[in-house]
Formats: C-alpha cells, structure tokens, sequence
C-alpha cells in the first residue's frame, strides 16, 4: 500500500464494525491515506428512484436514513480528530450489485470490513456481502472479527506457496510494514500434497525474501494449510494475516478463495485478501 492510500471502510456500526474501524485509523494514519466510510441501508423500495412526495409513506426508512446519517457523521469526526481526511457514502441497497458499483467507482487502495462470522443474523457480513466481495473483487479485502490484540499492527504474517507469483504480494507488504513499523513473517506449510524438502524450501524462502533479513520464516508441517496456519498463529499472534489468491485456476496450488473463506469464519484473526497480478 502507497503512501496517501485510500481506504474504504464498510460499516452498519456494530461492535464487530468498530474493531474494523480501528483497522482502518491504524492503517490511514500511518500510509496518511484517506478514509470513505461506507454504510448500506437495505431499502424496501428503489430508493434512488423513489418520488420525493412518496418517502412520506416509508417513515421507518426516513428514520433509519437520519439515524444512519448521523452515525457516518459521528464517524468521519474520529478520523478527523486523528488527522485523517474522511469523508462518508450512505448506499441504499437494493441488491449486492449496488454495493459492488459503488466500490469499484469508489477507487480504493484498500476495503476494510467486519465479519461475524458463523451463526451471525446480521446479512451484512460473512454469508452475504462480504463472502461475495471475498470471491468477486480484485481490490485487497481485509476482513476483522474481533478485537486488536495490540495497541498497534507490529506483525504481518504471510502464508505463502513460495511461488514466484506471489513476489509482488509481499513487495507491496514490505511498503506496508515500512510505513507501519510492522514485522513481516512468512510462512509456508508443508504438507503431503506440497511438499518441499529442506533445501529447496530454503532455497525458495531466500528467493522470496530477496536479501530482506528482516523477514522472518516460519516452516510448519501439517496435514492441510488451515491447521498449519493455526498452529503459527496461536504461538506468534500476528495482527493481520495475509493470502494470496489467483483468479485463475492453477495458478497456486491450494491458496483460494475457499481457504480464505474457511479460516474467517472459523478463526478470530483479521485476513487480508490480496489478488495475484
């Protein structure tokens, strides 16, 4: 991510949406990037193209509207106060293809959001429009469940297949980590059906890191990328961890948008989305 990045942060005000929150001051405040802080309020009507004299007739919806407008008030004052330029967007949703036209023509850097994963009633998150962003947009996705563990982002884990496409992902992760103070891991799973021997694994963690020695490698074996995931992330904790996932089918050998989905909704720990180039 680029210096004076923008970053859009997807809202309904929740608690799970204000860890997302933190997220996002975090990141524009020190990429000292911009913030669109977007809501989607599910109308009953096409609003946009609802007659002005027949908005009397749905006083719920002008009531959710006025209160929805004052919440991105309220919010855009937060990043302000930190000194972060902020503006908001108010979506009246009809479908999820309003959603995906307003991201798109909104031209960010960066999506930030909340899940509440499984079991959750709120439509918003995971199992609606944030699983069909995960799977649809190519913009990086980052999707928070719970609280930070730190004050600050420090640790940005990379789970990698060490393959020579994902290069590009983590230059743009050492700008990032740059411009956080954050440390980069990089982790490779090793399991049966992709299997590297020591000295070629070793071969290929240099090959990526490039001669960056601030980069550390993480090896775990394990029967499948999500326990080995797992059994990195419960001993280093890191604040994001990020994927890679191809567009095209055979490209990586098992980093898809499936992994990613699976380890939001069964683990707490914020994912970063990144399409391979």
């Amino acid at each position: 991510m680029k210096t004076g990045a923008k970053i859009l942060l997807m809202t309904d005000f929740s608690e799970v949406a204000g860890y997302a929150t933190f997220f996002a001051k975090e990141i524009a405040k020190k990429v000292q990037g911009k913030v669109e802080v977007m809501h989607i309020l599910t109308t009953p009507v096409d609003w946009v193209n609802l007659e002005k004299e027949k908005e009397q007739f749905y006083p719920e919806t002008l009531q959710e509207i006025a209160t929805a407008n004052a919440k991105l008030f309220a919010l855009v004052g937060e990043f302000e106060h930190l000194g972060i330029l902020a503006t908001s967007s108010l979506v009246y949703s009809y479908g999820s293809e309003t959603v995906f036209e307003h991201v798109i023509n909104s031209k960010p850097d960066m999506v930030i959001m909340g899940s509440e994963g499984r079991g959750s009633r709120k439509p918003f998150y995971m199992g609606s429009y944030a699983q069909k962003m995960l799977r649809n947009i190519k913009i990086p996705l980052l999707i928070v469940k719970d609280a930070p563990i730190r004050p600050e982002i420090k640790k940005i884990a990379f789970l990698t297949t060490l393959e020579e496409n994902q290069k590009p992902v983590l230059k743009k992760l050492q700008t990032l980590s740059s411009l956080l103070g954050a440390q980069i891991d990089l982790i490779f799973v090793n399991t049966p059906y992709n299997f590297y021997e020591d000295q070629e694994s070793d071969e290929r963690f240099e090959d990526m890191k490039d001669g960056d020695s601030s980069i550390q490698q993480f090896l775990t074996n394990a029967e499948n990328p999500e326990n080995g995931v797992m059994y990195y992330a419960e001993r280093n904790h890191p604040d994001i961890l990020v994927l890679a996932k191809s567009e095209k089918s055979g490209i990586t050998k098992f980093f898809t948008p499936s992994l990613t989905e699976n380890l939001v909704r069964a683990h707490n720990f914020p994912i970063l989305s990144i399409c391979l180039e």
